[in-house]
């Protein structure tokens, strides 16, 4: 009968197997898929993989440098590597320095990541690691865009932006920039200033374009807003009251209305030169039009007067009760030529204005007074 092993030889036996499998497992591997993967297999443990590492073709990127050692190069360099594969992303006008520069892994992870696209960072920290200003202008501004706030946009700047190329400015998505604006404000939006309305329904009610604003005509939502973050309301570029009255401070209550028309609106008491009397308001379409940098400037300063007497100096140049822009305009579209409000809102109160157009004047019979008129070449005399 055969002599049993002792059990000193059976844990030698066993030690031996067992030493002998662990050198096998750190073995080179010798060729791609799951082979690679068993010692690289951190390289696949995002929860966005890309599909050459998840099926397994290492050597579509990777080749061997070397016949007798584990090594591998590349199989291209820079953005080559990347077009084996991916469309080019430097055919429009306006490129993102890295694309240009071939720089696509500074951004991604050629093999998996936590985060959109395989980005290294999320989106907002990716971009801002080259634009830190636009970091510091969302945490600093007082009024800041839901649109760079990730829990309301998970796509942040690159909802608006496309990261590689565009043929627009900025690299926007479209152009005019109403048009990328409209992805979502083409709903009622909730911010800290209150709720804003939906701008796109009421924009596209207003098909004539001279019942639009200058810049809203030519779909310039960025003339007036910032919108990567301001200290002024709904994110304006320059200071604009929000409330029915405001006191007026000359530069100040009305920069932003100012950076086109012109300060002797409000300004001067009484206008002697002589007004404009259009009877045709598609006329008047002159924002667009003006030289670069250069302000609107209407025949006669204004055409809200009655003789000399400026109707805007009136109503807006006080110190405790200053009517602002707001009350009568609006300052995006409105169904009334001079984008005339049909109603406002006072307090909870909201009235007619019941604006009429003449063709050198008009009148209005609000809330606040009984019906008066205006003539710009026969002053008319009104109750007090």
């Amino acid at each position: 009968m055969p002599r049993l092993p002792s059990q000193v030889t059976l844990s030698a036996v066993a030690f031996i197997l067992w030493t002998a499998a662990q050198a096998a497992s750190k073995e080179a591997p010798a060729g791609p898929g799951d082979a690679c993967l068993s010692c690289h297999e951190k390289l696949a443990k995002g929860t966005v993989v890309h599909p050459p590492v998840k099926n397994g073709l290492c050597l579509g990127c990777h080749e061997p440098a070397s016949d007798k050692q584990h090594a591998f190069g590349f199989r291209a360099e820079g953005k080559q590597m990347c077009r084996q594969c991916h469309a080019p992303r430097d055919t429009q006008k306006v490129l993102h320095n890295p694309v240009t520069e071939g720089l696509c892994l500074f951004c991604h992870d050629p093999h998996s990541s936590d985060h959109h696209v395989r980005l290294r960072k999320n989106i907002f920290d990716t971009c801002t690691q080259c634009h830190p200003s636009k970091r510091i202008q969302d945490r600093t501004s007082l009024t800041r865009h839901g649109a760079l706030d990730p829990e309301r946009n998970k796509l942040v700047c690159v909802a608006c932006h496309d990261p590689h190329q565009s043929d627009h400015p900025k690299r926007l998505k479209d152009w005019p920039p109403m048009n990328v604006c409209f992805t979502c404000h083409d709903k009622p939006q909730e911010t800290q200033d209150g709720e804003v309305m939906n701008m796109k329904a009421w924009v596209d009610s207003h098909e004539k374009l001279e019942l639009r604003h200058g810049p809203v005509r030519e779909g310039l939502c960025n003339e007036c807003h910032e919108p990567h973050g301001t200290d002024n309301w709904r994110i304006l570029k320059r200071p604009f009251p929000p409330e029915f009255y405001w006191p007026y401070r000359q530069d100040l209550t009305y920069a932003l209305c100012f950076g086109c028309h012109d300060q002797r609106l409000i300004e001067s008491e009484k206008i002697a030169e002589k007004a404009a009397n259009n009877e045709d308001p598609a006329k008047d379409l002159a924002w667009g039009k003006r030289p670069e940098g250069d302000r609107l400037i209407r025949i006669g300063v204004t055409g809200f007067r009655n003789g000399e007497e400026n109707l805007h100096f009136k109503h807006a140049n006080k110190v405790d009760k200053g009517r602002t822009c707001r009350d009568c305009h609006d300052f995006h579209a409105s169904p009334n030529v001079k984008h005339i409000r049909d109603s406002t809102r006072f307090g909870n109160w909201e009235y007619r204005l019941n604006y009429q157009r003449t063709v050198s004047g008009g009148s209005c019979w609000p809330g606040c007074h009984v019906e008066r008129r205006y003539d710009r070449v026969a002053k008319k005399e009104n109750p007090r």
